[in-house]
């Protein structure tokens, strides 16, 4: 059975998503930041540099979010998650999860960073004007595509859940306002059942 170790509000949730998608069994390995159980021995044993996320399946472990999701959805018997080999859509595919964990997370982890530890409350007004429209500059590239469906149209992919997760953190400290479109899209996103099964 899969094994993901997990952290709420970190870059595992969105792992945590692929994997209700697909549907595949797996193990939740509850960490505790606060009590730094990341840093322990046995974690440092599955990641050297004591960060969340990681997969074990087996005798193998899989590091890095984005990386996480694209093993995850290829490993869907029903191939859902990911377009087919050698097609445009499977490229657009990489294209995506690729722009948005350059870009997109370039300008959201920082003010992500500065609300994480703070009150509910206060969360939503951590970003500034100038992190807003850097958002936006990246967020008018994908306008049309988001404006109605998911990043590759209809087809809802692990690319989907790479940029819903960025825009998830986007949304909690504030980056998001008044980005109408990516708003509504993140929206449809929260709608999805595997999202909230793993949002619990």
């Amino acid at each position: 059975m899969l094994r993901l170790y997990y952290a709420a509000m970190t870059s595992a949730f969105r792992c945590r998503w692929a994997l209700e998608e697909a549907g595949l069994p797996h193990e939740l390995v509850r960490l505790s930041l606060a009590r730094a159980e990341h840093k322990s021995a046995d974690y440092l044993k599955v990641h050297p540099l004591g960060s969340i996320p990681a997969l074990v399946d087996g005798d193998q472990v899989v590091l890095e979010s984005a990386a996480i999701c694209m093993y995850v959805g290829e490993k869907d018997p029903e191939r859902r998650l990911v377009p087919a080999e050698g097609t445009i859509a499977r490229a657009h595919y990489y294209q995506w999860i690729l722009f948005s964990m350059t870009n997109l997370d370039s300008v959201v982890h920082g003010p992500y960073l500065r609300a994480f530890p703070r009150p509910p409350e206060l969360r939503r007004g951590t970003a500034t004007d100038d992190e807003r429209a850097a958002l936006r500059r990246y967020l008018d590239l994908v306008g049309d595509r988001i404006a109605g469906g998911w990043i590759l149209g209809e087809q809802f992919t692990v690319a989907d859940i790479v940029l819903g997760g960025l825009l998830e953190w986007a949304d909690t400290c504030g980056q998001l306002r008044g980005a109408t479109v990516a708003e509504a899209y993140l929206a449809r996103l929260r709608q999805r059942p595997a999202f909230q099964r793993a949002a619990e």
